[in-house]
């Protein structure tokens, strides 16, 4: 064989290895439609408000947030700097607009899952006969199949005439029960 032809063999060989190592140096190192869908949220809001409605057409709930992410893949949303508003409608005779306000500086949720709110948890009464005045925790977990919220963090909660305190604490929604684990201490203001 002349140097020609294996120079030609050579480089007719070293041609096919540089396009299968181009093929397949394109494709590593991008990402599969569902590994897009896993990493980065399919919706980012700045600024966000969002209002539920009953079947009656009644306002259920209000939520305000300041960043809000939502993962499809995940059935996930996450929030940061979240005011929410529950409207409870069994009296609106007397008390029309009555809820809960409630203040964290994150939220997470998993639809038909749980719910989680971390970080200077506050709820307040939005109306002045409620015997709670203000509840404070740093975390909550709430699974909302089974309809209990628990959680192993300190708990205090305040009312007109009383200070309630503990940890480890589980509030059965079911049963309306609420039960502290840990140090339970309870101070009673009589009134005047």
């Amino acid at each position: 064989m002349s140097v020609t032809v294996r120079s030609i063999i050579i480089a007719a060989l070293l041609s096919i290895a540089a396009a299968l190592l181009y093929r397949y140096s394109a494709n590593t190192g991008k990402l599969s439609a569902d590994e897009i869908n896993e990493r980065f949220p399919s919706f980012v809001a700045t600024n966000f408000t969002a209002e539920l409605y009953n079947e009656k057409g009644l306002l259920n709930y209000s939520i305000f947030a300041r960043d809000v992410s939502f993962y499809e893949s995940r059935d996930l949303i996450t929030a940061d700097y979240l005011a929410g508003f529950y409207y409870d409608h069994e009296d609106l005779v007397n008390q029309p607009g009555r809820g809960w306000q409630i203040i964290a500086d994150q939220g997470e949720i998993v639809f038909d899952r749980y719910a989680q709110l971390t970080g200077n948890v506050h709820v307040q009464p939005n109306f002045p006969t409620s015997p709670i005045e203000e509840i404070i925790t740093p975390y909550v977990h709430f699974d909302l199949p089974a309809n209990i919220i628990s959680s192993p963090e300190t708990i205090t909660i305040r009312g007109r005439n009383f200070e309630n305190q503990g940890a480890n604490y589980e509030i059965d929604l079911n049963q309306n029960t609420f039960v502290i684990k840990d140090h339970p201490h309870v101070v009673y203001h009589p009134e005047t």
